[in-house]
């Protein structure tokens, strides 16, 4: 009784509680691959900073493509390497 009182709790506050007669075949819009857009997009965003100084054909490349590699994960480190990438050369 007290299994019954707590999968129906689960099962109504929207958990779906697994028992070894369920079929779980639950029908998908997702594939495997449908992800990889968007990783390939988050990859490009990351590596932005990177991209605009191999794009401009800057002096220092090492400077800003370390802070972006090596810190571009805070958003500090990001918006540095952003910053150092767009900034001209004299």
């Amino acid at each position: 009784m007290l299994l019954l009182a707590a999968s129906s709790a689960l099962l109504f506050s929207g958990c779906v509680v697994a028992t070894p007669g369920m079929d779980l075949d639950i029908p998908s819009p997702w594939f495997p691959g449908s992800y990889l857009p968007f990783g390939l997009v988050g990859l490009a965003l990351y590596f932005l900073p990177t991209i605009i100084v191999l794009a401009r054909h800057k002096k220092n490349v090492v400077g800003p493509i370390l802070v972006n590699v090596l810190l571009g994960w805070t958003v500090i480190g990001w918006i540095a390497a952003l910053i150092w990438a767009l900034v001209v050369d004299e």
